[in-house]
């Protein structure tokens, strides 16, 4: 098992109690491989070489953060939306969002504050496919 791996007994019984009790929310969001791919490609972890294949650079450092949000434009009852950001380890061991208008680390040469100068955008994914919606009825985590 790898590190943060879940063991299947626990993420039944975490999603069972998430769904019962939250029977009016999003059960799940599905994660399209396009969207990680641009992020990881934007912290510079995932890295384009110069023959078009790839390479993992600052793994250690890096990391996800998702935020729950609501788009209250959405009238189907499921506005609700998982925004990822890229982080990166600042000197004070601090994983920072890698997003527009992100504060100064106050770090010299931080890697953080190089990546938001180079953001070719706003740093902030949305991962719009929830469930209702887009669901997987023969997994063992959908319970309703």
């Amino acid at each position: 098992m790898s590190k943060n791996e879940v063991t299947l007994e626990n993420a039944k019984t975490w999603a069972k109690k998430w769904q019962t009790e939250n029977k009016y929310h999003c059960n799940a969001f599905l994660m399209p491989a396009i969207d990680l791919i641009e992020a990881l490609l934007e912290m510079n972890v995932l890295v384009k070489q110069d023959d078009g294949n790839y390479s993992l650079q600052n793994v250690e450092s890096s990391g996800v953060r998702a935020y729950m949000a609501i788009d209250q434009e959405i009238e189907n009852g499921y506005g609700e939306k998982l925004l990822l950001v890229g982080t990166k380890v600042d000197c004070k061991d601090i994983h920072r969002d890698i997003i527009e208008d992100e504060k100064p680390s106050g770090c010299d040469n931080c890697d953080v504050n190089a990546a938001v100068d180079k953001l070719n955008g706003s740093g902030i994914f949305d991962f719009t496919s929830p469930c209702p919606s887009d669901c997987d009825l023969n997994s063992p985590l959908h319970n309703l």
